[in-house]
């Protein structure tokens, strides 16, 4: 047990030295903006479907759309509104 703490030090020091010595490099400059931006969209789906439904916070207009369409309805319930929201 004692080699397996030691080897697993001697892991995480070396690891602490390379990010140190990585962070402390004068010449990497951080990326501008438009790569930041255009990193994140390329990471992005380019058409995923749950973001084409058109989401309804009133149950009863849900159902009577889900009806209309001959689609099912997905009821996503979370638990935070008093009972007595009068939201829908």
């Amino acid at each position: 047990m004692r080699r397996t703490t030691v080897i697993g030090s001697v892991v995480l020091l070396s690891a602490g030295i390379a990010w140190a010595q990585d962070a402390a490099d004068p010449a990497r400059k951080a990326p501008s903006l438009e790569a930041l931006r255009a990193d994140i969209q390329a990471l992005k789906a380019p058409m995923v479907a749950w973001r084409r439904i058109d989401w309804q916070s009133c149950l009863l207009e849900g159902l009577r759309q889900s009806r209309a369409q001959n689609k099912p309805a997905l009821l996503w319930v979370f638990i935070d509104r008093p009972v007595d929201d009068a939201r829908c």
